[in-house]
């Protein structure tokens, strides 16, 4: 599925109060781009999971990624869903978040492509290489290549696209060596460019890209029990999900632009989402397949690569530790 830029009027504003009507409401606001591992959340919305549990969720589609920090901080949105390596860096460098919940990994929708004289990572020295380093494949890439290669980046030609489909589309047009891209342009390119495979994808590393969902941190200690409300709508939304699927990805991509119920069939197949089993197997502290030891495997890299301020984990962990 394509996270495609939208042309959104959006008026933000902090949402902590209630709605008239048969029940009071708590209203509050939730944030994602365009991504089939976030889209259960439209299931919990339409099939009523929320308003069941007494909140009413808005949710707004938005697609530029840096702002995201700011609006989790200043409580313009109460609930954030990315990438859990951009939660730790934005939690680490200052942002007023806690982590709630795992919602999916990829295991196989993000790869790197190269033409068919490259056959190795090594052979990416000095070749042109095309990806979006503001997105969660880059961690992937570079865990890829300290694990699998002698090169470092400084031996690529790096061109940071700052969009994932913008890297796919140029190296499907010719204009780059390789890329880091996602579905639907990873299929995409294996079909239609000749000599074209995949020299690694997120299956051979299903822990570099996970999706969280975080919450503000004022209002998870003034509304612990809307934040538990939020958390069960999005268990039951992946067991309904799991149950009625061809129904499932109508509602996930009915909240999308230029998304159909096929873009999602498609992309779940490279996705792998956490319900609540598997989040109480990532939440036992035990575990060296925790969330807690993945994050901070996360942390510590990005702290040695100068992008995270500190890589204590510790309060950012409080609802769930």
């Amino acid at each position: 599925m394509k996270k495609l830029p939208l042309l959104l009027a959006l008026t933000l504003t902090a949402a902590c109060g209630c709605t008239a009507g048969a029940e009071e409401l708590t209203d509050v606001s939730m944030a994602f781009c365009t991504w089939t591992g976030y889209a259960p959340m439209f299931i919990a919305k339409e099939n009523g999971y929320f308003e069941e549990k007494g909140v009413n969720v808005d949710i707004k589609v938005i697609e530029d990624e840096s702002t995201y920090a700011a609006l989790i901080t200043q409580g313009s949105v109460q609930f954030l869903a990315t990438a859990q390596d951009p939660n730790i860096k934005m939690y680490a460098n200052g942002a007023s978040s806690r982590y709630l919940l795992a919602m999916d990994s990829s295991n196989g929708a993000d790869g790197l492509v190269a033409a068919g004289d490259i056959q190795s990572l090594d052979d990416l020295a000095g070749k042109t290489l095309a990806l979006d380093k503001s997105a969660s494949s880059y961690y992937f890439f570079l865990t890829a290549l300290e694990n699998g290669s002698s090169l470092t980046e400084d031996d690529i030609k790096v061109m940071d696209m700052g969009d994932t489909t913008q890297a796919g589309l140029a190296f499907m047009s010719g204009s780059v060596d390789a890329a880091i891209m996602w579905e639907p342009e990873l299929s995409e390119a294996l079909e239609t460019v000749e000599g074209a495979h995949t020299l690694v994808t997120s299956a051979d590393y299903p822990d570099t890209i996970v999706d969280s969902l975080v919450v503000n941190t004022k209002f998870a200690e003034e509304h612990p029990e809307t934040v538990e409300a939020v958390r069960e709508a999005w268990y039951e939304a992946v067991d309904f999900m799991n149950s009625d699927p061809e129904k499932a990805y109508e509602l996930m991509a009915s909240g999308f632009e230029d998304v159909e119920a096929e873009d999602v069939a498609a992309d779940v197949k490279g996705l792998v989402f956490f319900g609540r089993e598997e989040n109480e197997k990532l939440n036992d502290v035990a575990s060296e397949n925790s969330i807690f030891a993945i994050s901070q495997k996360m942390a510590d890299f990005w702290q040695e690569k100068g992008e995270c301020e500190t890589n204590v984990l510790d309060d950012f962990f409080a609802l769930v530790k």
